[in-house]
This record gives structure tokens, sequence and C-alpha cells, in this order.
């Protein structure tokens, strides 16, 4: 078995290193938002002032990691894609009808 999985583990590791990038890209969001709710907007840890420079640092970081979380999802695309199909240890020959007429 592990003739046929050797073909596809570089293609299954690249899988799952770039679904990793874009789910922790997807999770740190929330996170973000919070801080510019909570410090940026509302103040609560500056005595209820809120720091317009924070607001602006944390959406440019956010701009940033929703670009590397749609680079990781679409090169977890890619790698799915291009991963053949059929494994070509196992491929078949092909049918032909000319060989084997159908009968009814």
């Amino acid at each position: 078995m592990w003739k046929y999985i050797k073909q596809y583990l570089h293609y299954a590791i690249f899988v799952a290193i770039f679904m990793v990038g874009e789910v922790l890209m997807d999770l740190i969001q929330p996170e973000l938002m919070s801080r510019i709710v909570d410090d940026g907007v509302l103040g609560l840890n500056n005595g209820g002032i809120g720091d317009l420079h924070l607001i602006l640092v944390l959406g440019l970081e956010m701009i940033v990691l929703v670009i590397f979380g749609g680079f990781c999802g679409s090169m977890n695309n890619v790698f799915v894609h291009t991963t053949p199909s059929w494994p070509t240890t196992t491929r078949m020959p092909r049918w032909n009808p000319s060989a084997r007429p159908l009968t009814i």
C-alpha cells in the first residue's frame, strides 16, 4: 500500500499545510475584530478613550492576513486539483468496444 501512497505524499503534505494556514487566518480574524472594537473604538483598556492608530494598524494587519489566507486557500485548491486522479501504477488498459461485442 505504501507504494501507492508514496506518489501522493508530497501533495498531501502541501494540501495539509495550506489548509492549516487558511484555517488559522480565519480563526485569527475574530480576535482582531474584538480588539478593534474593545480597545480602538470603545477604549476599554485606555480609560474610555478610543485609539485611531490601533484601529488603522489592526485593520491593515487584517487585510494582510485575509490576503495570506486567500493565498493559502487558493494554493490548497491548486494542489488538490493537480493531484492525478488515478494512480499511474494501477491504470488499467482502455476498454476497446471492438474487442468484446455486446450481446443483448
